[in-house]
């Protein structure tokens, strides 16, 4: 060796022709192992992937079934809501008459509403329901068929004269005002005490009050004097109604037609070899979806007559996997052979409390899937074989095409080392090298969408500093705010979904730039309606708690001219209350390892929360706690609304209603409340309600007098420091 250094040579590195050439010889391999495999194992995964497909076949006709019995304690619910809120007078038969034909109006597959009427005297000392021999009756709202198949709706009413009862019916066709109609009496024998069938005095006991119970399959009791083959086929759930007192109205009966039952355990086509059926946990046929099938009496349920039953629906009912799975409660399949045929079965159990524990069963034949898929497979294979020889002999000019883009790949690359995610348009001679480029644009789009989810300073700093988020947080002061809209939930219920979801997007799109923008908050997250958001973290905002303050006041007027603009129309408003505190939280991620969310915790996120929750309590928008109102100093004026204990915790802290910015006169209410908040404390009660008295449009005096005078009737103890223990969130 001369003097020269020694230098070592880098280690040798495969150039892009070898990886490319060692990695095609690898699929060749691995796809020759990869065909072996598939020919040993194809028939489990046919199988595997049919018990797919008839689970999800079993699980779609169980949702039809769920919904369809659903419908029966909607209708009931609707019923007592409208008796609550007094629209219905249930001792009134022309507007009982009118609030049980409204469901069967909105709902063709409601059979029957009846409502058996009486007046409790208490219960026996088996828990029967005792009656006053008067009033006592029955209305029913009941849907038939016509004889060109079209629906048909008539009222019936039952009554006592004198010892028996008569009854009379009223036809509800398309007229007017069906009360005009004139009510019919039935002939016929005398009618039984209605408040003394099982459909009644079940549901009416002590132990069953206020529960809502199903009836299985059964004839329809109002068709008790027709021939069997006139009478409906019904489901029924039963329900105790109470007027607007509270106090016993009667007995709601809601009858769903089976041939509504039969409709929703078909196939969407005719051709599909699914065979459906619903059945109980005994093997006994409910329904196969054929309305012509002859029903009869099996252990007081109507069931169809197995003797009618093709050969395969018989066996599937036999299989004694199907008692193991009603059993279990849990989806199972099972095989079995009729006429030298296999065929495969599913049996999933509906959801329980719904149904006599039916189960919907699924049936068919095995070669229904070997055959097509065992097919499909081939045709793989041979597919498979001629794209290898594709790529071997595209090889090269896959590999020249992808190295003349690997410069564009760098530059794409490079600006997303130099945080720049602008999005670009980048083209490529060959698909996979194009998805290459692609993936770099996903990512870039992903960067830019993060960051509407987190910090874009957060994102940026962790990007740069190659750095994954690690849990834990820092102890910072920070300023709280949570909103939530007023009756929200009411309002999810009476708008279309779409058109819910695009309010809520103008509401938010509203709020959030005053939130970001404006007052350089942080929205922590959208809990539905509701958005939480602190100041002063990830970046310092050195008057964290005006900002608060500020972004409650703007957001609040964002919300009313909103509801104002004509781009709003019908739409309901949405009114906002808002709760805001100041204090030390733990600020960072918090997660899982491998879900991490940027958020603070502590007991002040958490007193925030429950102070937004009483502008329920005092009828006011912004509530703010003594530390925002001391952090904001003058900027703002307030109003003491109550020194208060809330829910889950002892120590009581001074609340504020945030009334408006500095100039703002404070209102001679507000200064009336205060005054009488200080003789409240002072345990002046009778002076502090003499100052209340005249504030009767005012909510929090409302409140406040309200408790002064339970104060007057029941003095508080010695010890009593005016604190006031929120009973609710």
């Amino acid at each position: 060796m001369d003097g020269a250094t020694h230098r070592c040579s880098p280690p040798m590195k495969p150039t892009l022709a070898q990886v490319f050439a060692l990695s095609l010889l690898g699929l060749l391999a691995a796809l020759a192992l990869l065909f072996s495999q598939v020919v040993a194992a194809t028939r489990q995964t046919l199988e595997e992937s049919s018990d797919r497909l008839r689970a999800a076949v079993s699980e779609r006709i169980g949702e039809r079934v769920t919904r369809f019995l659903a419908k029966g304690p909607v209708a009931a619910q609707q019923v007592q809501l409208a008796i609550n809120r007094g629209l219905v007078d249930p001792r009134d038969p022309l507007a009982l008459e009118a609030a049980l034909l409204a469901p069967l109006l909105a709902d063709p597959e409601l059979g029957e509403i009846t409502l058996t009427y009486g007046r409790q005297t208490g219960f026996d000392p088996d828990g029967a329901i005792q009656l006053a021999p008067e009033p006592r009756g029955q209305l029913s709202v009941i849907r038939s068929l016509d004889a060109d198949g079209s629906d048909h709706l008539w009222s019936r009413r039952v009554h006592a004269e004198g010892a028996v009862f008569v009854s009379e019916r009223r036809e509800l066709g398309l007229v007017d005002r069906f009360a005009t109609q004139p009510l019919l009496r039935e002939p016929g024998l005398q009618l039984p005490d209605p408040t003394l069938h099982p459909t009644v005095a079940t549901p009416a006991r002590e132990d069953f009050y206020g529960r809502l119970l199903w009836s299985d399959l059964h004839w329809s009791q109002l068709d008790a004097d027709l021939p069997d083959a006139q009478r409906r086929v019904e489901v029924s759930v039963q329900q105790v109604m109470t007027d607007a007192s509270a106090k016993f109205a009667g007995v709601l009966r809601v009858g769903l037609l089976v041939r509504q039952l039969d409709r929703a355990v078909r196939l969407d086509t005719a051709s599909d070899p699914h065979l459906i059926i619903l059945c109980d946990a005994s093997g006994r046929l409910v329904t196969r979806g054929v309305s012509t099938d002859r029903l009869i009496e099996i252990d007081d349920d109507l069931r169809i007559d197995p003797a009618t039953l093709p050969p395969v629906i018989s066996a599937a009912l036999a299989d004694p996997a199907l008692r193991r799975i009603a059993a279990s409660g849990q989806v199972g399949s099972s095989q079995i052979r009729v006429q030298g045929e296999e065929f495969l079965t599913t049996f999933r159990p509906l959801p329980p409390g719904q149904t006599q524990d039916w189960i919907v069963g699924v049936i068919v034949p095995r070669a229904f899937y070997l055959g097509p898929l065992a097919a499909v497979r081939q045709r793989l294979l041979l597919i498979s074989a001629g794209i290898i020889l594709v790529l071997v002999a595209g090889g090269g000019l896959i590999l020249h095409s992808v190295r003349g883009a690997q410069a564009q790949i760098t530059a794409e690359a490079g600006k997303m080392n130099a945080f720049d995610f602008t999005p670009a348009s980048p083209t490529a001679p060959f698909r996979d090298v194009a998805a290459v480029l692609e993936s770099l644009e996903r990512a870039k789009t992903a960067m830019r969408a993060m960051s509407k989810y987190v910090p874009v300073d957060l994102v940026r700093r962790l990007y740069r500093e190659k750095s994954e988020p690690v849990p834990g947080g820092t102890a910072t002061e920070v300023s709280l705010m949570f909103t939530d809209i007023e009756g929200f939930t009411s309002i999810t219920e009476t708008l279309p979904p779409a058109l819910l979801a695009e309010a809520l997007e103008r509401y938010l799109d509203a709020l959030a730039p005053i939130i970001q923008r404006e007052t350089r908050g942080t929205i922590d997250k959208y809990i539905g309606d509701a958005i939480m958001t602190f100041w002063n973290a990830p970046e310092p905002v050195p008057d964290h708690a005006r900002m608060a303050c500020l972004a409650a006041l703007r957001c609040r007027a964002a919300g009313d001219a909103l509801a104002a603009s004509e781009a709003w129309k019908d739409l309901p408003h949405f009114k906002t209350r808002f709760g805001l505190h100041c204090g030390t939280a733990l600020v960072g991620h918090f997660g899982a390892t491998d879900r991490l969310n940027y958020t603070a915790i502590g007991d002040v996120v958490n007193l925030a929360s429950r102070l937004e929750g009483l502008n329920k309590i005092y009828g006011t928008i912004i509530i703010a706690s003594e530390a925002i109102v001391v952090a904001a100093g003058d900027a703002f004026v307030f109003r003491l609304l109550d020194l208060v204990a809330v829910k889950g915790k002892q120590n009581a802290v001074r609340i504020y209603e945030l009334l408006g910015e500095r100039g703002l006169a404070k209102p001679a209410t507000a200064e009336a409340y205060e005054k009488a908040f200080a003789l409240y404390l002072a345990q002046d009660f009778s002076a502090a309600a003499a100052l209340l008295e005249p504030l009767d449009d005012d909510p929090p005096s409302r409140v406040l007098l309200s408790r002064c005078r339970e104060l007057l009737d029941a003095p508080p103890p010695a010890a009593w420091d005016g604190t006031h223990f929120a009973a609710e969130k």
